[in-house]
This record gives C-alpha cells, sequence and structure tokens, in this order.
C-alpha cells in the first residue's frame, strides 16, 4: 500500500530534496541540482517562481513509512496565459521501480490538475525553459550535465503504462571543437560586421561582476524576445533574474560570454558557454557548505576541461543576418585557447529548425534525447 503525503513539514522538504540522492546514490553519471535551491522552491515564501505559479509537492512512503519517490505539480499562470492551454505542469519525478508508486505519485498530480479545471498533465517540465524539463530517454550512459537531465531507463515505461504518450523532443549533441575556428565563421563574421555595423562589447580581461552588473537588464531583455516562441518560455521575473545572476557570477568568465551590439549601442545578440560543474555537483551531492564548497574552487581558479552551451540568442531584427557568426568566432578562439575539445549543447527542440541547422553544421554527434509526455483528463 503506497501512501502519498503534501509536503508541509520541514521534514518532508528535506525528505523532498533529499531523495534523489538516495535513490542516484551509486550512480555515476547522475547530478543533483543545488541543495538550498531546490529546497526554497517547496515554500511558496521562498519559491522564486510565486509570482505566476502555483506548486504542490508529494511524497510517497511505503508500508514500511519509507520515501520511495517524489513528484511537484506547477500551475503556470504565465504560460497558460500564453497558449491558451489549461495544461499542469508535473517536475521533479523521482521514484524506485514500481508500477504502484508511479500510479499513486501521478494520481495526485492529475487529481491536484483536476482540482485546479486543467484539461491535461505534461511534463517533465519545470517553471520555466531554464528549469530542468524532459524525461531522458536515449544517452543513459553519458554524464548528466547542469542544463541536462538524468533518470533511470523504466521512467519511461511507468509513464506510459499510465497512458502518457509523447507530446514533443528535445535532442542533445556532443560538439567536436576541432584545432581552429572554421574560416567560413571567420570570414562571414567580417562580412556581417562591416555590413550591419556590429560590435563586440565583452573584452576576455572584463570582470564577470562587471559584465553582469552593466549588461544583465539588456540580456534579460534580449533572451525574452528571442525565446518568447519556444515552448514552455515565459518572462524572467526579477526573483528569476536575480537568482540566476548569483549562480552565474560565481562560475563565469567574461571569455566565455559574447555580447553583440548594433551601432546605436543596442545589444542584439548574445551567446554563453558554462564550465562544466557536473562533477563538483556530484562529489558535493549539490550542497555548497560546510564542505562542498571545496568541490568548486577549481572552477574559479582553473581553466574548464569541459564546457557548455548555454545560451546563444538573438533579437527579431536581426535574426537572419548572421550575428551568431559574430559569438561563434569569439566564443570558439577562447575555448580552442583553452584547450577545450568538445562542447554538450543545451538542449534543442527537434522541429527548431533554426537552431538545428545552425548546430548541424559542426562536427557532432546526436547523443541524448529527452521526451515531454502528456495526458488528457
Amino acid at each position: 500500500m503506497i501512501e502519498i503525503k503534501e509536503v508541509k513539514t520541514c521534514c518532508q522538504r528535506r525528505a523532498f530534496v533529499s531523495f534523489p540522492l538516495k535513490l542516484y546514490r551509486d550512480n555515476e553519471h547522475y547530478a543533483p541540482l543545488f541543495y538550498m535551491d531546490e529546497k526554497a522552491l517547496l515554500s511558496e515564501k521562498t519559491n522564486i517562481y510565486s509570482d505566476y505559479t502555483k506548486s504542490r509537492f508529494f511524497l510517497a512512503y511505503d508500508e514500511k513509512g519509507k520515501v520511495v519517490g517524489r513528484v511537484g505539480a506547477i500551475v503556470n499562470y504565465a504560460d497558460i496565459e500564453k497558449t491558451g492551454v489549461k495544461a499542469m505542469r508535473f517536475t521533479r519525478l523521482d521514484a524506485v521501480d514500481d508500477p504502484a508508486v508511479f500510479a499513486a505519485l501521478m494520481g495526485a498530480v492529475e487529481d491536484y490538475a483536476r482540482e485546479e479545471g486543467m484539461s491535461s498533465v505534461h511534463g517533465p517540465l519545470g517553471y520555466n525553459d531554464m528549469d530542468k524539463e524532459g524525461l531522458l530517454i536515449e544517452g543513459y550512459e553519458y554524464d548528466e550535465t547542469y542544463g541536462g537531465v538524468y533518470n533511470y531507463p523504466y521512467y519511461l515505461s511507468r509513464l506510459e503504462e499510465l497512458g502518457y504518450a509523447k507530446e514533443f523532443d528535445w535532442i542533445e549533441r556532443k560538439i567536436y571543437v576541432g584545432d581552429k575556428v572554421d574560416e567560413r565563421y571567420v570570414r562571414m563574421a567580417e562580412v556581417v560586421k562591416n555590413r550591419y555595423h556590429f560590435r563586440e562589447l565583452i573584452d576576455n580581461d572584463m570582470s564577470t561582476g562587471y559584465v553582469i552588473d552593466t549588461y544583465a537588464d539588456q540580456i534579460f531583455a534580449l533572451l525574452d524576445e528571442a525565446y518568447r516562441k519556444l515552448h514552455g518560455t515565459v518572462p524572467f521575473t526579477e526573483r528569476a533574474k536575480k537568482s540566476m545572476i548569483s549562480g552565474l557570477r560565481i562560475i563565469v568568465k567574461a571569455r566565455y560570454i559574447s555580447c553583440i551590439a548594433d551601432e546605436s549601442g543596442k545589444l542584439v545578440a548574445f551567446g554563453l558557454l558554462l564550465p562544466a560543474i557536473w562533477h563538483a555537483l556530484h562529489k558535493s551531492q549539490g550542497k555548497l557548505f560546510p564542505f562542498g564548497i571545496f568541490h568548486f574552487l577549481p572552477l574559479l581558479f582553473k581553466k574548464p576541461k569541459e564546457m557548455e552551451m548555454a545560451l546563444i540568442g538573438i533579437v527579431d531584427e536581426y535574426r537572419n543576418s548572421g550575428a551568431h557568426t559574430l559569438i561563434i568566432r569569439r566564443l570558439w578562439q577562447n575555448i580552442i585557447d583553452d584547450g577545450i575539445k568538445e562542447l554538450e549543447s543545451n538542449a534543442n527542440l527537434e522541429d527548431n529548425v533554426e537552431i538545428n541547422n545552425l548546430l548541424g553544421k559542426f562536427p557532432q554527434k546526436q547523443h541524448k534525447r529527452r521526451r515531454c509526455l502528456i495526458k488528457q483528463l
């Protein structure tokens, strides 16, 4: 007999955040999110997305009182207003391989969805496009990236047994950098720069703090515009911005940021690479204190050995201008200088023709696939 309890107490919040650390204890590929950030989501007072969402979180207990699963449910009012679709999101689903546990957890989500007048449940999806999203269905043998997801293979079968089916997929790639920037991008970047009078605003010698303090507002505005049509994206709130900025100050360097401005000084394109922090998260179990911070210190003082493609965005006015070539020329040269041989792409919707055509021009291997599943109520 599986018992479902809604997360309300401090003890339950700790159990919710800690459960996947136990479930994946012996898995070499799994990496958790930051413990304190995850715990903050479990209270409306500290949830940085509560301005436009409502959430509930559930734990599953077996007959001995042991936690055997967890799941979150999100009503995202901003997305509902944007799409007109009353769909509840499920998030942070983790459970032992037991059909009864999955049925009980998803049953709790579906009951909540009906209570809120939703017509369907889909996910895994987070609070916005920068949150964890998707169920890993290919690539279980690869390490999880900071922007990636990891789950055991049985998750897909358990959900399909409950009536969940594919809504859409994302794909991820391993991109091979090479030992020099492709001459096509070097030439095209110069042509585009002269044609549109573009200029790069970031210098390698700038401090991360200066870049963030000077350009953060413009960057978030650009991303809101560039990503607004993608599935699951909603505008950044002030609290969400502050949370992202605090994390970026720790792990990002100016040499992995590109900000392209037009002749008037308006920011028109942005690119960001992140040092891979998977190993640090894995070793620290997502906890910075008291000792976890030591696993992150090398990121501050040493050149990274691995990198992730985090973001690239271009405003509508210059979407077809070739502005991305300036971003690629700068960032590729810097990672080549730093000895980086491979990049992990972020997750791209399989029908996002624009970005897939761009990334398809690089030597690569499509090695992971994630899925969003949906069930009509």
